[in-house]
């Protein structure tokens, strides 16, 4: 059994959602889940055996949802469509925000109170812990279901949301403030009730992470590929990308797929060492000439310069291996084209899409219009390096690979 120790982050929750999805649909299972903020919310819904229901609810969320404002008005203030009655309307949520001493979240509550059934939260196999801020003596408050107080389940879940600049949140007293002020990935939560296995949900949110207290923990985190925008960007098309990029995300983690952006079936570091061990000389001088590096012996310019030029430019680490930057290069050509992303790749797939939508007449329009409006925003030296590069190596090596994997099967 793993723990599930989910972070905080607003409208970022989505992606939790989503790598919870792809978790469960391939036959992982949780004994506990742990969370802070929107972390704790969507913990309770996975908790209580309603991981669909909450996958649903984000689907269908939006700004209104959750604050009592009006879809349109935010709307125009998102796209910056501020005239009168747009000014006037922010006017009085102002003062209505001054009168309540914060934001009102009576609408928060209401949707927590539609998603959390406590006594099937309660009766659940799979435990349930959150993080809140007691105020009144600034000191962290952990608790597990089984801590907290019979009926008050959901004020906890709101204590441990009360993001600064929210309408006071009290309980029996005592006032209460976002779990992410003291530890935003409950990690320790879960290991004082001797979780070792532990799968970490990322958002990178705002807010304070601990540092785990506990020896021998195995931490799998599953961690965005791409900015998940902001905390309260309850933008539909952006949840449903987030949706999106949690469940691939997972899925990247579960089947080892490699790639930063894409995700695509693993061949193993032996066969990219070959296909750049089989890259022509033409093609190595030509790369060189791109880079501006001066060439003498080719092999060794590509492994020893080249090579490591390349995944330097491609902001890797030192140690990325061939498979990495190989396909990394590969991902340059790809977005250019548009290629779909959310989709798990064979290489032989991943290059014949890219293949397909390079030969659309329209997308090659698109395409050529916006590296165009690329080099007219004068697009630094490395991009188009990278960009050229990456479409040499594509075209190089296209017809070897669907050769080599045809052999292979």
């Amino acid at each position: 059994m793993y723990g599930v120790a989910l972070e905080g982050g607003g409208a970022k929750g989505a992606f939790h959602m989503g790598a919870i999805k792809a978790l469960m649909e391939n036959g992982y299972e949780f004994g506990a889940v742990t969370g802070t903020s929107i972390g704790a919310l969507n913990g309770a819904i996975i908790a209580q055996g309603d991981a669909e229901a909450g996958y649903k609810m984000w689907e269908s969320i939006n700004m209104s949802t959750l604050f009592d404002i009006d879809e349109e008005y935010y709307d125009k203030l998102a796209n910056k469509d501020i005239d009168k009655s747009t000014l006037l309307y922010f006017a009085s949520k102002i003062k209505e925000v001054i009168e309540n001493k914060g934001i009102n979240t009576s609408k928060m509550r209401e949707v927590i109170e539609t998603l959390v059934d406590e006594e099937k939260l309660r009766n659940s196999p799979i435990d349930f812990g959150l993080v809140t801020v007691s105020l009144n003596d600034f000191k962290p408050i952990e608790l597990f279901k089984d801590q907290i107080p019979k009926g008050q389940i959901n004020d906890y879940l709101m204590a441990s949301a009360n993001f600064p600049g929210f309408a006071p949140k009290t309980i029996d007293g005592k006032h209460f403030a976002d779990g992410g002020l003291y530890d935003n990935l409950p990690l320790n939560l879960l290991a004082s009730r001797g979780y070792k296995e532990i799968i970490a949900i990322r958002t990178h949110g705002v807010g304070i992470s601990q540092k785990t207290k506990y020896k021998d923990l195995h931490i799998i985190e599953i961690t965005p590929s791409e900015d998940l925008g902001s905390t309260f960007a309850f933008d539909h098309s952006l949840i449903s990308k987030n949706l999106e990029m949690g469940c691939y995300d997972a899925l990247r983690v579960i089947k080892g797929l490699v790639g930063r952006h894409y995700y695509i079936e693993p061949l193993g570091e032996d066969y990219y060492l070959d296909l750049f061990s089989s890259m022509s000389d033409e093609l190595i001088v030509k790369t060189a000439q791109t880079l501006g590096i001066p060439i003498n012996n080719t092999k060794r310019t590509l492994f020893e310069i080249i090579i490591p030029h390349l995944a330097e430019a491609l902001d890797l680490k030192g140690d990325a291996t061939y498979e990495t930057i190989f396909v990394s290069l590969l991902e340059v050509y790809a977005e250019k084209y548009f290629v779909e992303k959310y989709a798990t790749y064979s290489l032989n797939d991943f290059l014949s899409t890219i293949k397909v939508k390079a030969s659309s007449k329209q997308i090659a329009k698109d395409v050529s219009t916006s590296i165009k409006l690329l080099h007219s925003l004068n697009l630094p030296d490395k991009e188009a390096q990278l960009l050229k590069v990456s479409k040499e190596i594509f075209k190089a090596t296209e017809k070897s690979i669907t050769k080599r994997i045809a052999s292979i099967v």
